[in-house]
């Protein structure tokens, strides 16, 4: 390795000649030693415009490059990077001056951190220094930072002005160290908790739509709300939308509600997104199959205008599913017929989508005909929505769930999936009006072991889903999960067993009501492409008598990518069932900072838990999970 000497009148070189600041002059130290690797500790020799002060500097070092935590109460709710670095100052000559304190000024804008800049933030060193050493090493740690961001750092020292340097001159080194904090990994913040006005609440309706997720009704105590509410991941605030009252009609005393479906559909001829709120359970423990909407647009509880078929005519069908026809008139207002005696049909008759008010959409086809040819309706809960493309088509979905069609106490879980098709979603309050049609029973297949569940998880995944756990039709608690897709060739749903590792089996409890989300991106150039899952119950909701065993705050990861589980950090000290599990974007320097491809969250928020401090409660927590 060669090495070159610079001449004295190289030397003196100055990034601020003549320059006063308040805290003295700006001297620099420029580099003495260039060396050919340019990994290796470059020394520097130490000088200013009004005489020099000789000496050296190293490179700063960077000892330890971590974060900690804040906690309270046991949970985390802020996460702070910090960095320790190291430094030395060398071959001072203290006959010419002599060195009073030292320190380091760093900045994520500045290149080239000065005291004195807005944008750059100085740490004193409390360190032994005196003016008679002619060596001078210190460690200072820079608190408070930005993870996973860049930042610009470099020591200084304060001269004593004894010799002929300005008192209270500042030397800094001449070599910038530029680096980046770390990104803290499997670690849960804690982020704005629901305002007091929404409380707290267990199994409430849930679905996303770009950085904000709607949450409508849930469960609190014995009682159900109706209240609708977003929370922004950009700026970590909640907003309410609206409560739904419903006074009179088809919806009376329906409209409170938990434990049920919601999804999030485009009306695209209005530039507006619908959300729909299907089925749940209400305060008594009953059923609902009602469907209703909102829409984000007008932000309102829709009625008839918001429909994507508002005034789009369609034709008339009799009870049966048979087109009513108009007959041709003569003049006497007789039907017309031909030669062979026959009635004269015009085109089927048409009709205008309804002009009534209209605060809901066509019930799930879940009835039972009578034997006087009525039909009584019955409800579903604890089911999930999700969409699914295929060949640039992309269709919405409710699926599984308990229907109580067999009596109260005798409530059957379901294999259905029922296809929303909004094309058939026409009228209100009609006699010809089929729900069949505008939900269609889909039977799910393609896996020898297909079952049905209450209260699973759902997470969308890119063009399929991943859903499983729950109580299952086969009358346990299942630990079973699937990978769904949509064939629209074969109209038809598709459920495919995830592969699943031993040690996954043998860590892994069985569990219902518990929460998920899903994530995708890159990290140091290598694709993450993860499911998780945690918390729930692990009895069948008839036998849960609130016991803490019987609630998990365990949390799971599964890789799609080498198809292997694995246990990460437990959420919170809560342990619960209920929860609302999300995949939200976001735009913070957690995962932008070059890191990440996808700037998306996985959340958990909300339930019923325990813990040992606070006892059994509905919860209003938000947790962000830093995968």
């Amino acid at each position: 390795m060669k090495t070159k000497y610079l001449y004295p009148c190289i030397v003196l070189l100055v990034l601020a000649s003549g320059c006063i600041k308040d805290e003295g002059e700006e001297l620099t130290i420029v580099r003495k030693d260039v060396v050919d690797d340019a990994d290796a500790e470059l020394n520097t020799i130490v000088t200013g415009s009004d005489g020099y002060m000789e000496g050296m500097a190293t490179k700063d070092q960077i000892v330890t490059n971590s974060f900690t935590t804040e906690v309270d109460n046991n949970q985390i709710t802020k996460l702070n990077c910090y960095t320790e670095l190291q430094s030395k100052f060398t071959e001072l000559n203290t006959q010419r001056n002599g060195i009073v304190s030292v320190g380091y000024v760093y900045s994520h804008e500045n290149h080239n951190p000065v005291i004195g800049d807005s944008r750059c933030t100085r740490l004193d060193v409390s360190a032994q220094v005196s003016p008679t050493d002619a060596e001078v090493q210190f460690n200072g740690t820079l608190k408070g930072l930005d993870p996973n961001s860049t930042y610009y750092v470099r020591s200084f020292a304060v001269c004593n002005g004894n010799g002929d340097i300005k008192k209270d001159s500042i030397i800094y080194n001449s070599r910038v160290l530029e680096y980046k904090t770390v990104l803290p990994e499997d670690v849960w913040v804690q982020r704005s908790n629901a305002p007091e006005s929404m409380g707290s609440r267990s199994n409430p309706f849930t679905c996303t739509k770009g950085s904000k997720v709607y949450i409508y009704g849930g469960r609190t105590g014995t009682n159900c709300t109706n209240d609708l509410w977003s929370y922004n991941s950009v700026s970590d605030t909640w907003e309410q939308h609206g409560t739904f009252e419903a006074t009179s009609g088809h919806y009376l005393n329906t409209e409170k509600r938990c434990n049920g479906a919601m999804f999030a559909y485009p009306n695209t001829s209005a530039s507006d997104t619908l959300l729909y709120i299907v089925g749940g359970e209400l305060a008594n423990g009953s059923y609902t199959g009602t469907v209703f909407f909102y829409s984000t647009k007008n932000n309102r509880f829709a009625n008839q205008a918001d429909h994507p078929n508002a005034g789009k005519m369609f034709p008339k069908y009799d009870e049966d599913g048979n087109p009513v026809y108009e007959t041709e008139k003569d003049e006497d207002g007789n039907d017309k017929k031909d030669a062979n005696g026959n009635v004269i049909y015009k085109t089927p008759k048409v009709q205008v989508m309804s002009t009534m008010s209209r605060a809901y959409v066509e019930d799930l086809p879940i009835y039972k005909t009578l034997a006087n040819g009525t039909k009584s309706k019955f409800g579903l809960a604890g089911s999930v929505a999700f969409s699914l493309a295929d060949n640039g088509f992309t269709k919405y979905f409710v699926a599984f769930g308990k229907n109580d069609m067999t009596g109260e106490d005798q409530k059957h879980i379901q294999t259905s999936v029922y296809e929303y098709d909004v094309t058939y979603d026409r009228t209100c309050n009609e006699v010809n009006e089929l729900s069949e049609w505008t939900w269609k029973n889909l039977s799910a297949g393609n896996d020898r072991t297909a079952e049905g569940f209450y209260q699973p998880v759902c997470v969308q995944c890119g063009d399929r889903v991943i859903l499983g756990s729950g109580e299952s039709s086969r009358g346990n608690i299942s630990r079973n999960f699937y990978y769904i897709t949509y064939s629209i060739s074969e109209l038809n749903i598709r459920m495919e067993s995830l592969p699943t590792n031993e040690e996954f089996n043998s860590g892994f409890k069985e569990r219902a009501n518990a929460a998920a989300f899903y994530l995708d991106y890159t990290s140091d150039g290598t694709p993450r492409n993860r499911f998780y899952v945690g918390t729930g119950r692990t009895c069948l909701e008839d036998n849960y008598i609130q016991e803490p065993e019987q609630l998990l705050n365990d949390f799971w990861c599964y890789d799609l990518n080498t198809r292997e589980w694995s246990r990460k950090a437990d959420c919170s000290n809560f342990v619960r069932q209920g929860a609302v599990g999300l995949t939200i974007q976001r735009a913070d320097d957690y995962f932008v900072k070059n890191n990440y491809s996808v700037n998306t969250r996985g959340m958990f928020s909300f339930g019923e838990g325990y813990s040992t401090i606070q006892g059994y409660r509905t919860l209003n927590d938000n947790w962000e999970y830093i995968p």
